[in-house]
């Protein structure tokens, strides 16, 4: 498991195997001043080559980049499951960006991992 305390945000990635998958923990704000560790995290928990699990059920503030970013593992081949419930402004967020029915979203950690392609 990594630990990387940014400024506003704490993010965690932890690696599984059975399930095959990485999941990436989002603890706090994202915002303009950590926007680029932010893609670096998720660029780390792609380069796993796992599919990925993102958990919100932390995340105070979601800014446009995560939207992107989250956008982004979408599209990917791995597949991406959202942790939930993503609630507040970044709820909204998804709303009013009409993707909030794009991403599978899932209360537990199991039923994420259950959820992804093998």
């Amino acid at each position: 498991m990594q630990e990387r305390p940014l400024e506003d945000l704490l993010v965690r990635i932890t690696e599984h195997t059975r399930p095959n998958a990485c999941v990436l923990a989002l603890l706090g704000s994202t915002g303009a001043w950590n926007s680029t560790a932010l893609e670096g995290a998720f660029h780390d928990a792609r380069a796993t080559g796992r599919p990925l699990v993102v958990d919100l059920t932390g995340l105070r503030f979601g800014d446009e980049v995560l939207l992107g970013l989250l956008l982004h593992a979408y599209a990917s081949p791995q597949g991406l499951v959202l942790l939930g419930p993503v609630t507040g402004h970044f709820a909204r967020r998804l709303h009013l960006s009409c993707v909030d029915d794009l991403f599978h979203t899932q209360n537990t950690l199991e039923l994420a991992l259950a959820q992804l392609p093998t």
